[in-house]
């Protein structure tokens, strides 16, 4: 017996290339966005990790302000030369441009780094004759601002001066200090600019004795990228936030 066979047509198989081409299309297109929403994702990823990072590490300092060691080595402490006021402020929160209605985005702060009994080298008197009398007083003299599109803290290193009597102390932390030099980065500028960093007094008062502190940033090559984050401090070495 004789058997026919029939073949496709051409109809048939143009149908046919076309399902398929369309079919891979789909495919390729669904592999290319996952792609992209994989690379969105570990930029943000990035970001997220970098910013937080910068965030707790100034919240870290940030509740160490105003820490002042005891020792029984130490007869004349020089603390009181770098307080703000009478109560013993030890942080100060000022606007850059030194416009009191722009927001508050430069913080200056001391603290007993070293834990000695005084700001600067140990010393058995650190302060003379109503004079700081330690060396290395810079390194715990400490700040962070936002200069522009960067996010930097204060270095002082030996450049503030040693032999500081408590007018120009206390300027270290005052806000013509924003603009000093000896400040350093603290992210890669290259990678990452920070549009906002924002502090203020809890509830407006400081003897709330705490800071908020904002910080909002974005990918240099990805500017669309942002993200922001933001932490309550406690400032429990202040002298009024015993009271």
């Amino acid at each position: 017996m004789r058997r026919f066979y029939s073949g496709q047509t051409l109809l048939g198989l143009m149908i046919s290339l076309t399902l398929s081409s369309l079919l891979l299309w789909v495919i390729v297109q669904f592999y290319t966005d996952s792609q992209r929403q994989n690379q969105q994702m570990l930029r943000r990823l990035q970001l997220q990790t970098e910013l937080q990072r910068a965030l707790q590490t100034m919240a870290k300092d940030l509740r160490r302000a105003g820490f002042r060691a005891l020792s029984s080595k130490v007869t004349q402490e020089n603390f009181s030369l770098f307080e703000l006021d009478e109560m013993g402020t030890s942080v100060g929160i000022y606007p850059m441009s030194g416009e009191s209605a722009v927001k508050n985005n430069c913080v200056l702060f001391f603290y007993d780094l070293d834990a000695n009994g005084c700001l600067g080298s140990t010393a058995k008197q650190c302060a003379k004759n109503e004079q700081n009398a330690t060396s290395e007083v810079g390194r715990e003299l400490l700040g962070y601002r936002q200069n522009g599109l960067i996010l930097e803290s204060r270095t002082y290193g030996n450049k503030a001066n040693t032999k500081c009597k408590k007018a120009e102390c206390q300027s270290y932390l005052q806000q013509q200090a924003c603009q000093d030099l000896g400040w350093t980065k603290v992210l890669d500028e290259d990678s990452y600019e920070v549009t906002a960093l924002s502090l203020d007094w809890l509830d407006n008062s400081k003897q709330y004795k705490g800071l908020s502190l904002s910080l909002v940033g974005r990918l240099k090559q990805y500017p669309e990228i942002q993200y922001e984050s933001s932490v309550v401090i406690p400032l429990l070495n202040q002298p009024w936030a015993k009271e």
